[in-house]
């Protein structure tokens, strides 16, 4: 397992991080205590969850035991509204600190490695939200905070507002990176690599298509995220996508690879990826993956995918749509 510097912390973290978005849903508590142990033992040393994926910080706090807590970079999110009666803003103080604290005794530990802000929220003053994250750090409960789903723009808002203040900068930002969603590398890649901003890798495998369990399908098979996401079924229906897809199990032959694997290693082989977030309904599909965790992709046929999937790094930008922004707003 290779390790790289997280952004502007000193910790070093593995570059396949294990998602437990599925934990206590798809994967009841056995199989991620098998999911999350087989990791552990091949290296893996960061695991992301949030309050908004169910019971999964409830399971972790359940299967991570205390010796393996020591060892590993433990990621949550800030989302849900559980306070209140729901009537505060998402990332509003009383928000953050009642959803920190639930989290803290979901996942039975005293502090988070790293707290991160799901999505924007334009009903929270910005300037409320980043001085509770630095109280929050200051206390030790928490010790790096990051963002989710914003674009580079807010980010940057965001990060002179810290400094302006000397507050906890952003150490992180999870973004939506693929083959087929390459959006990121127009003006977010660019933005971390000038300020050294980590970037957490999620969706590796676009809800499953760059697995090729589509290909040569009329329609997706009932009961698949093909099926039942409409975001998904325009995915399928897009010419580019399975001339990509196509290419892709072509190269996956070529390369003695399975799809799955092909695309995790096309992300590996990028520097700005710091880490990529390993999802899956059953164990199987985290241990594919973490058997090429020492394989790297020779230059040329990164290349190839790379002008095999341009066209899909003008995309429109997936989890948050476009908002035009007046002022200094961050999300007005």
């Amino acid at each position: 397992m290779e390790y790289v510097r997280f952004g502007n912390t000193g910790m070093q973290v593995s570059r396949f991080c294990l998602g437990a978005m599925t934990f206590g849903g798809k994967l009841d508590r056995a199989a991620c205590k098998r999911v999350v142990d087989e990791a552990l033992d091949q290296g893996v040393n960061f695991i992301d969850t949030a309050d908004s994926y169910g019971a999964s910080e409830e399971v972790l706090g359940e299967v991570v035991s205390p010796e393996q807590r020591d060892k590993v970079f433990l990621a949550t999110k800030v989302f849900r509204r559980f306070c209140r009666d729901g009537r505060v803003a998402r990332n509003c103080r009383t928000n953050i600190i009642n959803s920190l604290e639930r989290s803290l005794r979901l996942l039975k530990t005293d502090y988070v490695d790293l707290y991160q802000l799901h999505h924007p929220d334009e009903d929270a003053p910005i300037e409320e939200t980043l001085e509770t994250l630095d109280t929050l750090v200051t206390q030790g409960k928490v010790r790096y905070v990051g963002v989710s789903n914003h674009y580079a723009w807010q980010m940057a808002y965001m990060l002179g507002l810290c400094r302006a203040h000397a507050l906890e900068p952003l150490a992180s930002i999870q973004a939506n990176y693929n083959v087929l969603d390459r959006q990121v590398e127009r003006s977010t890649v660019p933005f971390c690599n000038k300020f050294n901003i980590a970037m957490m890798c999620y969706g590796p495998l676009c809800g499953g298509i760059l697995t090729g369990k589509y290909m040569g399908l009329e329609a997706p098979p009932e009961g698949t995220r093909g099926a039942g996401m409409k975001p998904m079924q325009e995915y399928l229906g897009d010419e580019t996508v399975q001339r990509v897809v196509e290419g892709l199990a072509a190269i996956a032959d070529e390369q003695g690879l399975a799809m799955n694997q092909l695309a995790i290693l096309w992300l590996v082989a990028k520097p700005h990826a710091t880490t990529i977030i390993l999802g899956g309904t059953k164990p199987e599909h985290f241990t594919q993956i973490l058997e090429v965790a020492d394989r790297q992709l020779p230059e040329d046929v990164v290349q190839r995918i790379d002008e095999l999937s341009a066209p899909r790094v003008y995309t429109p930008f997936m989890n948050q749509p476009f908002r035009n922004a007046p002022g200094l707003g961050l999300n007005r």
